[in-house]
């Protein structure tokens, strides 16, 4: 994917497949600065153009804007605002995490406005960390909750590995956290499968987000999760080849859904 967005008409499809191509990795459409780009070192790079944001030219392009996007590093400020400018996406397989905070409401009335602002910002910045260590990329923040997810393009084939393991590492950094009581008060889920992935909206209305059965389901995972809980999807366990003994079984009566929703759960322990 180029920096600069093309004059191609969105109606064309061409925008679906340059989608398609950011999303799943392939480098079959790479042309212009981004061959230019993969021939300079060094890693970590940007997912879309290949820009190197470390090496011996990373500060120049930094100076230019090529620099990791703050909400997705996964990502440079250039393409990230590229992308922006091409309506449409695709579908593509995904693995998504969803965490928010429990007990939120009670928690905001007994801290000052100032102190529920700084446990929310210790909340986000556990999740930005525990995810951009596992190359996933923020989707959305909405209130006390945070959605992330992966793509093949992101996070490679193994991307299920990745959120599980972000999603870990997540729940045990919380419950090794003082700064709401003994664990910090959220729970996370886990969940993988088909989304589509990409801008929705007019201009000046227009949001990059992951639709579909997938991140809905996600969403429910996480906010039924209790404190400290990791809630993991079948889909994303057997994808994942998670090790299921000792974890808890459970059936979920989801928001939407006709039948109860099996998952397992995993519950961090404090460091």
């Amino acid at each position: 994917m180029d920096p600069e967005p093309s004059d191609q008409s969105p109606e064309s499809g061409e925008y679906d497949d340059q989608w398609h191509e950011l999303l799943t990795g392939d480098p079959s459409a790479s042309p212009g600065l981004s061959r230019l780009f993969k021939r300079l070192p060094a890693a970590p790079r940007c997912k879309a153009c290949g820009v190197p944001f470390a090496g011996p030219y990373a500060p120049v392009l930094r100076a230019l804007r090529w620099k990791p996007w703050e909400l997705n590093q996964q990502l440079c400020k250039w393409c990230f605002d590229g992308i922006g400018k091409r309506r449409g996406g695709a579908e593509v397989p995904v693995s998504l995490l969803f965490a928010d905070v429990r007990g939120s409401t009670s928690l905001a009335e007994q801290m000052t406005p100032g102190d529920f602002r700084s446990l929310l910002d210790r909340f986000f910045t556990m999740v930005f960390l525990a995810v951009d260590s596992h190359h996933g990329a923020i989707d959305h923040i909405v209130g006390d909750g945070v959605m992330a997810f992966w793509t093949p393009g992101f996070g490679g084939d193994d991307h299920p590995d990745h959120a599980v393991a972000a999603g870990r590492s997540l729940v045990a950094n919380m419950a090794s956290d003082s700064s709401a009581g003994p664990g910090f008060p959220a729970g996370v889920g886990v969940h993988t499968g088909l989304a589509w992935v990409g801008v929705v909206g007019e201009t000046g209305a227009h949001d990059f987000t992951v639709l579909g059965d997938i991140p809905n389901t996600v969403a429910r995972l996480g906010s039924a999760g209790g404190g400290g809980e990791l809630v993991m999807s079948d889909q994303i366990v057997e994808e994942a080849s998670v090790e299921t003994t000792g974890l808890e079984r459970r059936l979920l009566d989801l928001k939407g859904k006709a039948e109860p929703f099996p998952v397992w759960v995993e519950v961090a322990a404090a460091s």
